[in-house]
This record gives structure tokens, C-alpha cells and sequence, in this order.
């Protein structure tokens, strides 16, 4: 057994666990606690003020003190605070939302499931992709492909086929495998083309499905651009290389979008921006704006019909859960919707994003950085660097990027880091001088980190 490390008697422990960092580390000391928002900033109970620029794990998108927003949500709690929706019964509001997304969602004539969080929006998913397979009479269909470095939740399944952090947790469940991430910038071979390094993670992909007994798999889950994985945006070839092989075995492809659905990669949702045409999409956290938790699942036309037969065989769909389809969610996303058409955020993010673009590529030649990508309003700055001969010459990005993301916590911007990259991505809402004050602090968190290197 290991020997437990010891902390000092004034390091004051929280009742409170908070994620993706160490437990100990749940402290008086080293936790900052947000107080209020306002617009793109928070502010700490010491007065400190934060540009959130990644809207708070990239849900936030209309950003903090919306009044219009927080007014409809407090007029739905006057009216109908809760129902069920279950055994004949749900919301008014819950049945528009739902009409609505009929109408924009990049699946074609889908039908809605409603859930809490995108990892209970995803776990539900798998669950009726296998309730779907039985009811066609292919039990052994369920197994569910994902990428490595892929982040799909906290759930025991969407925690499976999310792409790491396993070992810990005794996963992934039986049923779950993993292939490459669309990481061009750090796994391509030197002087590989985007065309070869996209046609071979195709071969990879139908490898592994040729390893697996046949007709066993049942969909593969995939972010338009996975910014979990540290902002990897695909090569033009790659989403092609990929649904072809898919289609080619009757493969379902469920795009994950509870990230960059609803204005974040320059259009309504990521699918539009690269193409795509999903079976099944996944979203959740900007419908919102996290205002309220609520997810939602479109799913394709084989499945609903698939699920309806199977019900009526059984009697029942024996799916249901207590907060899903919340009337007070419903209210928050139709008006949130409401506001990003109306004030057409989906355009003001695209040129946000052309201007915060823009800025980072002054960083291009900068001595700790290896890449700049950006897709509409999402960037990220990668500090794996690559020589003439399109060698990897460093092996410290990870410690660089953490370094970066620190410095910039120290001069009142929130990035997030991940792995040897750092992520930007603003709420939709935010304005042209305060994308030139983050590329501004950006520049100056760079030169700090390397005179002191």
C-alpha cells in the first residue's frame, strides 16, 4: 500500500470534491471561488476579475447576467415548475422544444429524447441503439466505437467511449473500443499528407471493424472537432475517409455536438460546418447556455422506427427520467434559440472568431508554439513543435501548455488546458475589443513563460 502524503494542518479540506484535478487538492487555499459574472467576465470573492474565456467549459454562450434569459426561466417557474414526462403526460413547453429541433437539427426528420447532461444524453443513446438492435433482431449489435482522447462524459458508458482516463476506473464496459484521434499536427508521420494521414486512420478504422465478429457494431461517436482532446480539428479528408468505411458495414455515426452545437464552430451546429450527416447528434450544455442542465438527442429515422416496433412487442419503452424533459429547461433553450436567431450570434460568432484568428496567428512564429488551429469561435495554441523536416523536436508541450495556462489564470484569463494544448473559446457574445484584450494577454503569457525557461 502507498504511503499517504502528508499536507500540512492548515491546508483546510472542502466538503466539496471538484473535478479534473487532484482530491487533495480540494482546498481553502488553491480553489478560487466565482462569485458573480457579468457579460465574458466572473469575479472570485476576492474581487478578482476573469475574462471566462472558454464560457465555462464552452457551455456559457450567451455569458453571465443574461436578464432576458433569466426572466423566462423565472416566468416558467411561476407557471408550471415541474412535470414528469412519462406514461402520457409532459410539458407543453417540452413538446415545442422538441418541434423546434426538428426543424434545425442536422439529422433528418428526428425525433427528440430529452436528458440532463450530454453524458446522460449519450448513455441514453447507447441504450436505445441497443434497445433498437434487439428489436430488430440483432442483439449482439451494440458495440460502440470512440476516439482516443475523445471526452463523452461522466457516465459508466459515455465514460467508456470517451477516450481515456480507463485504467482508473476499471472501464471501459465490455462492448466499447477506440480508434485513432484526428490529430494531424502531432500523429502524422514527417511529411505525411492530411489526404494519406486521413486515408490511414480509414484503414485503421476498418481494421478494427474486421477484428470485431461481424454485425457486432452497432454506431461510432464522434465531435465535429474534439476540444476535450486539445482542439483537434479534422483534415478535409478525414470525415469522408470515415463515413465511407461506416456506411460501407451499416455503421451508424452519432456526432457528438454538445460542444460545438448552437453557434460555436461558425455555424448553427459543427455537422454544417464539416459536412456531416449523421445518423443520430448528441447536444446539450449551449442550448441552454447552462443556464438550466438539459440535454437532448435526435435520433434518425431507422431507430425511431426500430424503437416503435419494439414497444409495441414489449408494451412499453422502459425508458424515462425524473428531471428530463424539465418544463424550466424547455423555457431556457427555446429562449435561447429565440436570442442567438434574433440577434444572429451565430454570424457575430464567426466573425469574432475571424478576428480572434487573426490575432493568434501573430504567435505562429513565437519560440513555444507548434500550431495555432482555429474553426470559428474556438482556437487553441499547441506547443508540440515540429522542425524543417516535419520532425518532433520537443517533449515538454504538456509542461508548457500547463505553464501558459497558469500564467494566464495569474493575469485574469481562464483557458483551458489540455494535454500540450490550451483552448479558447469565448461565449458567442463577446465583442471585438475584448477578443484583442485575450490575444493581448495571450502574447504577453507567452513571453512571460519563456524568459523563464
Amino acid at each position: 500500500m502507498a504511503t499517504p502524503q502528508t499536507y500540512v494542518a492548515e491546508d483546510e479540506r472542502l466538503p466539496l470534491i471538484i473535478g479534473f484535478q487532484r482530491v487533495a487538492e480540494n482546498t481553502n487555499q488553491i480553489t478560487r471561488f466565482i462569485e458573480h459574472g457579468r457579460g465574458i467576465y466572473v469575479y472570485d470573492t476576492d474581487g478578482r476579475e476573469y475574462i471566462e474565456a472558454t464560457a465555462s467549459f464552452y457551455a456559457a454562450s450567451l455569458g453571465y447576467q443574461n436578464d432576458e434569459l433569466i426572466d423566462a426561466i423565472a416566468a416558467q417557474y411561476r407557471e408550471l415548475p415541474f412535470v414528469v414526462s412519462a406514461l402520457h403526460r409532459t410539458s407543453k413547453g417540452s413538446l415545442d422544444l422538441a418541434e423546434k429541433l426538428t426543424e434545425i437539427l442536422p439529422v433528418a426528420d428526428p425525433h427528440l429524447i430529452f436528458g440532463s447532461s450530454g453524458s446522460e444524453a449519450i448513455d441514453f443513446l447507447i441504450k436505445l441503439l441497443r434497445f433498437g438492435s434487439v428489436a430488430r433482431g440483432e442483439p449482439e449489435r451494440k458495440t460502440i466505437i470512440g476516439r482516443h482522447g475523445s471526452y463523452h462524459g461522466a457516465t459508466l458508458a459515455s465514460a467508456s467511449v470517451t477516450g481515456g482516463h480507463h485504467a482508473e476506473f476499471g472501464l471501459p464496459l465490455p462492448g466499447f473500443s477506440h480508434v485513432s484521434q484526428v490529430d494531424y499536427h502531432g500523429d502524422r508521420e514527417p511529411q505525411e499528407t492530411s489526404a494519406e494521414f486521413s486515408s490511414r486512420l480509414a484503414v485503421e478504422l476498418e481494421a478494427l471493424i474486421a477484428d470485431q465478429p461481424m454485425g457486432s457494431i452497432a454506431a461510432m461517436v464522434a465531435e465535429p472537432i474534439s476540444f476535450s482532446a486539445g482542439f483537434k480539428v479534422p483534415p478535409p479528408e478525414y470525415f469522408p475517409a470515415i463515413t465511407s468505411v461506416l456506411d460501407g458495414h451499416g455503421i451508424d455515426l452519432v456526432v457528438d455536438e454538445v460542444i460545438t452545437g448552437f453557434g460555436r464552430t461558425g455555424n448553427l451546429f459543427g455537422a454544417q460546418t464539416f459536412g456531416l450527416k449523421p445518423d443520430h447528434v448528441v447536444i446539450a450544455k449551449g442550448i441552454t447556455s447552462a443556464y438550466f442542465p438539459l440535454s437532448a438527442v435526435g435520433l434518425g429515422r431507422d431507430l425511431y422506427a426500430a424503437l416503435e416496433d419494439g414497444s409495441e412487442k414489449i408494451g412499453t419503452l422502459a425508458h424515462a427520467s425524473t428531471m428530463a424533459a424539465h418544463p424550466v429547461g424547455a423555457a431556457a433553450a427555446l429562449k435561447v434559440m429565440e436570442i442567438i436567431e434574433r440577434d444572429k450570434l451565430v454570424d457575430h460568432a464567426a466573425v469574432m472568431g475571424e478576428r480572434l484568428a487573426k490575432g493568434l496567428a501573430r504567435f505562429e512564429d513565437h519560440p513555444l508554439v507548434g500550431e495555432i488551429r482555429s474553426v470559428g469561435l474556438g482556437a487553441s495554441l499547441d506547443f508540440l513543435r515540429r522542425d524543417d523536416a516535419d520532425c518532433i523536436v520537443n517533449s515538454d508541450a504538456d509542461e508548457v501548455s500547463l505553464a501558459i495556462y497558469n500564467t494566464l489564470l495569474d493575469m485574469g484569463v481562464v483557458t483551458r488546458p489540455a494535454g500540450r494544448n490550451i483552448v479558447i473559446a469565448p461565449p458567442l457574445i463577446v465583442q471585438g475589443s475584448e477578443i484583442d484584450e485575450i490575444v493581448l494577454r495571450v502574447g504577453k503569457a507567452l513571453d512571460l513563460v519563456q524568459s523563464q525557461r
